[in-house]
């Protein structure tokens, strides 16, 4: 099933020193991981059926519209996911209550203070 416009999303972007990069591709790896083991982009039995689920990075450029100005010494995230509905999200809350890495995802919201989508709705989709 694709996502379409309604579908319940969270997300977050955020502003992470290089400095940290290995640490956060370490978490971000583990919560993706704990995400095909517990999510399913089709319909399967005890799997949560989540619509998309992404992580994108680039370095953070000085000037996007004249990248050979180098870049900022910082990395920005993106933490994209799409839910069928409130109630599947919901229930990905419940279950990420369980993920043993949980409190460590939640410290990057308090030091990165990152821009949270958290129970948005897809507005647009091609």
């Amino acid at each position: 099933m694709s996502f379409k416009v309604g579908n319940t999303t969270f997300g977050f972007t955020m502003r992470v020193p290089d400095s940290d990069e290995n640490a956060v591709d370490d978490l971000i790896a583990a919560h993706a991981k704990w995400m095909s083991e517990t999510h399913s982009l089709e319909q399967q039995d005890g799997m949560l059926h989540t619509l998309e689920y992404y992580i994108s990075k680039a370095p953070e450029l000085n000037d996007m519209m004249d990248p050979s100005k180098g870049t900022t010494g910082n990395v920005i995230y993106t933490v994209s996911e799409v839910h069928i509905d409130d109630e599947h999200f919901g229930k990905h809350v419940e279950l990420g209550q369980s993920w043993p890495r949980i409190g460590e995802f939640f410290e990057l919201f308090e030091k990165y203070s990152p821009l949270v989508i958290m129970g948005g709705r897809v507005a647009q989709k091609l």
